[in-house]
Formats: C-alpha cells, sequence, structure tokens
C-alpha cells in the first residue's frame, strides 16, 4: 500500500465524520425509511407466501376435473377481460362525440373527439384493494370498460361521477390516499376540460 492510499481513506474518514456531525437528522431519517422499506417489502414477501399456499391448500383439496375447470374459468375470465379493454380502446379512438379516456396503465386521460386528441392529462388511479388472508375483500375496484358520467361538481373540489360510484376529482391534497376505484387529476386539468364536459358524457377505461 502506497503512502497516498491510507491518506486518501483518512480524509475520507474525516468526510464521513463530517458529514454525519452536519447532518444527524438526515442520517437518522434515511436509516428509518430504509427500514420501514426493509419492513414493507419483509410484509409483502410474506403475504405472497401466505396466498401461494392458500392457493396450493386448496387446490390440493379438489379433484382433476375441478382443478381442470377452475384452470378453464380463470382463462376465460382473463381472455374476456382482454377483449373488452381493447374494445374499450377502439371505441374511444373513433366515438365521434366528445368523451373522456383514461390509460389505467400509463395512468393517463386524454380528451378525444372522433380520433382527435384534445387534451392530455397526467392522473393517479388507486391499485386494485388486496384482499387479506381472512378473506377481507371490497368491491370497489379499478374500473374497465365503457362508463357515463351522472354527475358533474365544479367549485374548489371538483369531480365527476359515474354510474357505478367511481369519481374523477380534483383535490389539493396530493398526499392523501386514494379510494379503491377512484382517479384523482390536477386540478388545473380539471377544471380546463369541465366546461365541456356534462352529465351523459361517456369515459372508457382501458
Amino acid at each position: 500500500m502506497t503512502s497516498s492510499q491510507p491518506q486518501t481513506y483518512g480524509r475520507r474518514r474525516e468526510a464521513w465524520r463530517a458529514f454525519r456531525h452536519t447532518y444527524p437528522t438526515l442520517l437518522k431519517i434515511t436509516a428509518t425509511l430504509f427500514l420501514l422499506l426493509l419492513a414493507i417489502d419483509g410484509w409483502l414477501v410474506a403475504r405472497h407466501f401466505a396466498y401461494t399456499n392458500e392457493i396450493q391448500r386448496l387446490r390440493a383439496g379438489m379433484t382433476t376435473a375441478e382443478r381442470q375447470r377452475s384452470d378453464l374459468l380463470v382463462a376465460t375470465e382473463q381472455d374476456k377481460l382482454r377483449m373488452a379493454l381493447a374494445l374499450a380502446k377502439h371505441q374511444a379512438q373513433w366515438d365521434p362525440k366528445l368523451h373522456l379516456s383514461v390509460s389505467v396503465d400509463s395512468g393517463h386521460m386524454y380528451l378525444e373527439r372522433d380520433g382527435a386528441l384534445l387534451r392530455d392529462m397526467r392522473v393517479e388511479i388507486a391499485p386494485e384493494p388486496v384482499p387479506t388472508v381472512k378473506g377481507d375483500t371490497t368491491t370497489a375496484t379499478v374500473p374497465r370498460g365503457e362508463r357515463t358520467i351522472v354527475d358533474v361538481s365544479t367549485g374548489d373540489t371538483p369531480q365527476l361521477v359515474l354510474n357505478g360510484g367511481t369519481r374523477i376529482y380534483a383535490s389539493a391534497d396530493t398526499l392523501s390516499p386514494l379510494t379503491p376505484g377512484d382517479v384523482r387529476v390536477s386540478l388545473s386539468d380539471l377544471n380546463a376540460v369541465l366546461p365541456n364536459i356534462s352529465a351523459g358524457t361517456t369515459v372508457y377505461f382501458y
């Protein structure tokens, strides 16, 4: 080891010591967040194994015919969903009337008419609710397919209420959690499209 290497190592230790003394709170927050992320990862892994074991236990109690029937039903439902999403996307692209389209996967909402894109808006969409091991679930899921606006509210908290209960709303509190089934958009974007939107307007989710 050359003489420059111990000097370099010593300078690094001094710099790290100075950084710790200068920003102790930042280091504590960073360490806490890191441990929190590790805990969340561990919880997700544990839930994954719990669900996997539960599925295996249920399938083990089925006959071969029941397992084949179950697999066929799952595949059929997945095919139906893919077809419904493809149809909704096609209808949204060529609908001659003014409408909104929500791309769930990309997190964008579009104001469109007859194939023309009039406005592109970034949105937040609540994730699908995760059932617990005890079987607790909620019926509010990410909407798919074609919906219709049934009510338009303006003011400080404007929102569009769709059939089925889904809301497209704007809120200044962007850190509050989203209710499953709801869509949050910026206040400026929603106010920009509200003059063109009314009850009866179609909203496509794909």
